[in-house]
């Protein structure tokens, strides 16, 4: 997986975009130094900053706001040092962005600090979500994550899945959505993100872009 720097997670509520970030960290800390920027300001749930003393465990830094132990507080406010993630290049950065158009919109705030930058900025999407389960609603979603941020995606994740229920139909359901969706808009589709129980079933599946294995980090045991 060719990367660059700042990689930039964006896409729907419910799509996976904190599961992938949080996957791709881990996965990528022995190369680099990762730091992750929680931008979600917009939705209590599921947000990567829940993660951060298991990443810390890991030698990821997670930066969200000013508070200690943010992750118990509902508190639409970002670390000063947030700043650095669009910065710096001695560290890979990632940036865990809120879902939806109104979750991007934060990102606006950042916009200039990338425009002379080779940035990626990927779309997770979930075909088994009904706002993302056509190509048009796709590319509706992408045209106004873009207006939102003021940054282009120029990547497409295919992470389709119904959580512990997911099965091989699903990643091919969501297979065909990308490239359907990569090939109406020259988007490449990045990777497919796939649970690691069904290894043994998609292994020999030809999928669009790098099989991405995965190990569920974010979702709680009570799901």
């Amino acid at each position: 997986m060719e990367l660059k720097n700042p990689v930039i997670i964006v896409g729907h509520y419910g799509s996976g975009k904190t599961e992938f970030t949080a996957n791709l960290a881990m996965r990528l800390k022995a190369n680099k130094p990762v730091v992750v920027a929680d931008l979600d300001v917009v939705n209590p749930y599921f947000r990567i900053r829940e993660l951060t003393n298991t990443l810390a465990a890991q030698g990821i830094r997670v930066i969200s706001s000013n508070y200690a132990e943010d992750y118990y507080l509902d508190m639409p406010a970002l670390a000063a040092s947030i700043r650095t993630c669009f910065e710096a290049e001695e560290q890979l950065s990632m940036i865990d962005v809120g879902g939806d158009p109104a979750g991007a919109t934060v990102l606006a705030r950042y916009s200039n600090l990338l425009r002379n930058r080779d940035y990626a900025m990927w779309m997770v999407v979930n075909a088994n979500r009904p706002q993302t389960a056509a190509a048009a609603s796709v590319h509706a979603f992408i045209s106004a994550i873009e207006q939102a941020s003021r940054l282009k995606v120029n990547g497409l994740v295919n992470n389709t899945h119904l959580l512990q229920e997911t099965t091989k139909e699903d990643i091919l359901r969501g297979d065909a959505l990308v490239r359907q969706v990569s090939e109406e808009t020259g988007l490449p589709v990045i990777c497919t993100m796939i649970q690691d129980h069904l290894r043994g079933e998609t292994e020999r599946l030809s999928l669009a872009g790098e099989p991405f294995y995965m190990k569920a980090a974010v979702r709680p045991d009570w799901l």
